[in-house]
């Protein structure tokens, strides 16, 4: 078992069977949308579903769009992600393409597919007849010849991290975003006898759409939300790592690193600190958990694991709201019994000079969304106690 890597996959998926039974059955109707914060899964849930359909007969395309800042190169990487099908089907891509990527097809007149290099060709092609004027009609072009790939079943294209893409794109040019928000309903709803989207993101997708004034261009998606592990599979994969690694496991301490680290049990947390105790190759007390949570963790070793969560306030919220987040974590964090929603207005009002309460909860829910905090009747908490205890040493 990796205790600290990329996606799980494999025999190192753990536990997920109930979201993934849920998206696949989803799927024959609905497209879907995966909704967790970062280092929840969900890449490692998507994963285990594109196994599942493959095992089942269905083609299944991949991409990461997280560094995607345009809709035509958005528009090339899924053109990428169809020709690394298998050869069977990348000849029937190909044809399909010819005959609206001319060039491309004049290109490739003197290649055999099995060339070294066709690919490299292959995409200079593309990428030479996608453009920021005709990125549109080139994406229906791509989709129209992806949709021929399989005759059975509807093919299911996966798009990782399209919250994030739409966001570089709205950095760039905010009509462009929008029109490229259009485009991806037009075309789900276009193709749903043959194609099938699951779509996620790791920063609150429903924020950023929000802010473009219109929720309905992602409505026609499903939601399914990504959680953290319940106690009892938290320690099921706590033993696992345990045994994984040729240590002596016994529940005291699995007990005792789920309390250091605290609920919801996030399978990422679990496994930095996993691998931090592995390093230390000391024999375990419920004492020296404590201490490698507070020397470790939380120290200087653990740093870099969390400072993304303070870096991205600025990233994703501009200017006053970026400050008025700080300083609404920075007094909830310090609250022992949960920060009141109405001093946490007054601390909105102070930072941006904005009376509208509305404003005001579509930014504690976008930090809800985006796993910061969570509301508990007329108070705000953090999400993660580890989290807590972090922005407690460093943000304060």
């Amino acid at each position: 078992m990796s205790v600290v890597s990329g996606p799980a996959t494999g025999k190192d998926f753990f536990d997920r069977e109930d979201e993934v039974k849920a998206v696949v059955e989803s799927l024959r109707k609905d497209n879907i949308l995966l909704v967790a914060p970062r280092r929840y899964g969900k890449t490692s849930v998507m994963r285990e579903v594109e196994r599942k359909l493959t095992e089942r007969g269905y083609l299944c395309l991949y991409l990461d769009v997280m560094h995607v800042h345009s809709p035509k190169d958005f528009v090339f990487w899924l053109a990428i992600a169809a020709f690394d099908t298998s050869p069977e089907a990348r000849g029937s891509f190909l044809e399909n393409m010819k005959s609206s990527f001319v060039r491309l097809g004049e290109r490739l007149k003197e290649f055999e597919v099995s060339m070294s290099g066709f690919k490299a060709k292959f995409a200079e092609g593309v990428k030479e007849e996608i453009n920021d004027d005709n990125w549109s009609s080139k994406g229906y072009d791509v989709l129209n010849a992806i949709k021929h790939l399989s005759e059975k079943n509807c093919i299911c294209i996966i798009v990782d991290e399209l919250s994030e893409c739409i966001n570089n794109v709205k950095k760039r040019d905010e009509e462009t975003a929008r029109e490229f928000l259009q485009w991806l309903r037009s075309t789900r709803q276009t193709m749903s006898e043959d194609l099938k989207f699951i779509v996620g993101g790791s920063v609150s997708f429903k924020g950023i759409v929000r802010n473009f004034g219109s929720l309905a261009w992602i409505n026609d998606l499903k939601t399914i939300n990504i959680s953290g592990f319940t106690k009892e599979v938290a320690l099921k994969f706590i033993k696992k790592a345990f045994e994984d690694s040729g240590w002596d496991y016994e529940e005291e301490i699995g007990l005792k690193i789920l309390e250091c680290v605290g609920a919801p049990y996030i399978p990422y947390f679990i496994s930095i600190f996993l691998s931090m105790i592995f390093e230390d190759e000391r024999w375990l007390s419920e004492e020296d958990i404590e201490e490698l949570y507070n020397s470790k963790l939380l120290g200087a070793h653990g740093k870099g694991y969390f400072d993304y969560y303070k870096q991205r306030l600025g990233i994703y919220y501009k200017g006053v709201l970026a400050r008025a987040a700080e300083d609404i974590l920075r007094e909830v964090c310090l609250a022992e019994q949960g920060f009141p929603k109405a001093l946490a207005f007054d601390l909105f009002r102070r930072a941006t000079v904005i009376e509208d309460e509305e404003k005001f909860m579509n930014l504690l829910y976008d930090l809800e969304n985006d796993f910061y905090i969570t509301f508990d009747g007329e108070h705000i908490r953090f999400q993660s106690k580890v989290l807590r205890d972090w922005w407690r040493l460093y943000n304060v």
